[in-house]
């Protein structure tokens, strides 16, 4: 998991930072948390490529949080894009992205999805790799944060006692997520003679506005 930090500036751009924007990049799939003013050139400058982001998540309907997002579509369908988009935010968002692109009757050579976010904590994203979602915080304005997790690759294995039990590796991948091996003699073979604890998951919390609440720790 790496985070590049392109914007993280208040309701104002300044010489040298930019309003709210962040990327988490995981196993080649760039997520963008919020996209104010100047995502596009920051993306240039830290080397984020277009091509690898798939979730762009807007945490509320402030300008500094999602300005850069029409500017940012209009870009990525200049350059070719066929791979579908997801957008996630606050559902109003949807029309006045659409708004943007009939007035100017822009028409998008990609997929393009958007997700409405609202109300209590839900899971939005889910893969075999890893997993996004959202909870509310305290802001002005409806507002959201995002959780970014990392899914762990399962339990440990134990080399040397997989051998010892004579367990085959074709059957480690089972191990690793808690299965019991059984061989022909029929005498199992548990999962915890043979493995360990695996690392946990690594986790990433975008809080976005928010007043001091422990209402979603």
């Amino acid at each position: 998991m790496k985070i590049t930090i392109l914007g993280n500036n208040s309701a104002l751009p300044a010489y040298g930072r930019y309003p709210s924007c962040q990327m988490v990049s995981l196993y080649g799939v760039d997520i963008m948390l919020d996209c104010g003013e100047g995502a596009q050139v920051q993306m240039q400058r830290y080397g984020v490529k277009w091509r690898n982001l798939e979730y762009i998540f807007i945490s509320h309907l402030h300008g500094d949080h999602y300005f850069g997002l029409p500017g940012l579509i209009n870009s990525m369908n200049l350059l070719g894009r066929v791979t579908p988009l997801h957008v996630f935010g606050p559902a109003p968002l949807e029309s006045i992205i659409r708004q943007i692109l009939d007035v100017a009757d822009t028409k998008l050579g990609f997929p393009f999805h958007f997700h409405p976010v609202g109300g209590a904590a839900v899971q939005l994203v889910d893969t075999p790799s890893f997993s996004v979602s959202s909870f509310p915080v305290e802001h002005r304005i409806a507002c959201h944060g995002f959780v970014v997790t990392l899914k762990t690759s399962g339990r440990r294995l134990l080399p040397e006692a997989c051998r010892q039990y004579g367990i085959p590796t074709a059957f480690y991948e089972q191990l690793k997520q808690g299965e019991d091996y059984i061989p022909e003699n029929g005498e199992r073979v548990k999962n915890e003679w043979v493995t360990t604890n695996g690392p946990p998951p690594r986790r990433y919390a975008y809080c976005a506005d928010t007043l001091f609440t422990e209402s979603f720790l």
